[in-house]
């Protein structure tokens, strides 16, 4: 099985600070845990999106579901944050609270603008990852800009659970506010995945929900393909598929965690 809250399971919350930004990770954990999964929202978004994959995931090992500076409940920066300084500010979260604990390098997912984050912490801060799992990846060739961007986010919304657009909204509008929200949706569409992954080393693991019309079957094969080590996936639901059928998200999650192991004694 894989949900079910463990018995004793802790609950308990970290701060990191990186310079100016401030990262939240909300962390529920077994006791024996021995191993680490961190997860990296969207733009707008925050660690709740990660609520059900997280329930099948803490039987496994500690579940860390970060908020990025500015959005959730972590404090509003007074400027613009790039993809790669989320990525710097969340490699030293994981240091801090994942590697300095004893506890192994971690898999990392992330979702959407998450899956830009986690692909440029797996090429700049090598150490901090033993795998990523990038679920519904944005902004592909042809579609780089805030209004193309607008209209896919707003298709897939008509079709998502109403629980799951409901937190976004209040994520987006309410917690992130529209000016940040606006500025860093900029930075989902000059990011270029495709050029990030070929500097990973570790396995990637690609993921898209088989209606999500944000991640298209094309992109998704062209970022495996791109990724050293990397293979794609697909799962029911569409461009929020860690809520659609976090079951599904959560073997793949389950599935790198094997395979970096395995990795890993290839290369001691």
């Amino acid at each position: 099985m894989l949900s079910g809250m463990p018995p004793d399971a802790l609950h308990r919350t970290h701060r990191t600070r990186a310079v100016d930004l401030t990262v939240v990770g909300h962390v529920r954990a077994p006791l024996d845990a021995d191993r680490a999964v961190v997860l990296v929202h969207g733009v707008g978004s925050s660690a709740r999106a990660y609520r059900r994959l997280a329930d099948h995931l803490v039987a496994h090992g500690e579940v860390h579901a970060v908020d990025l500076a500015g959005f959730g409940s972590s404090p509003h920066p007074n400027r613009d944050v790039t993809i790669p300084e989320h990525a710097a500010a969340v490699a030293r979260y994981v240091r801090e609270h994942v590697l300095d604990a004893g506890l192994p390098a971690p898999v990392v997912v992330g979702h959407s603008m998450g899956a830009q984050v986690v692909g440029q912490l797996l090429a700049d801060h090598p150490d901090t990852a033993s795998a990523g799992v990038l679920v519904g990846p944005t902004a592909e060739p042809g579609t780089r800009s805030v209004p193309h961007q607008a209209r896919r986010l707003a298709l897939d919304a008509v079709g998502e659970p109403p629980r799951t657009v409901g937190v976004l909204v209040v994520d987006a509008l309410v917690r992130c506010r529209v000016p940040y929200y606006l500025a860093q949706l900029r930075h989902v569409v000059g990011h270029r995945l495709e050029d990030v992954l070929p500097r990973t080393a570790v396995p990637v693991v690609v993921v898209r929900g088989h209606k999500d019309p944000v991640a298209t079957v094309p992109w998704v094969e062209l970022l495996a393909a791109r990724a050293v080590r990397g293979e794609s996936r697909t799962v029911r639901g569409r461009h929020h598929a860690m809520d659609s059928d976090p079951e599904g998200v959560a073997e793949v999650v389950l599935e790198a965690w094997r395979w970096s192991s395995r990795w890993a004694r290839r290369t001691v």
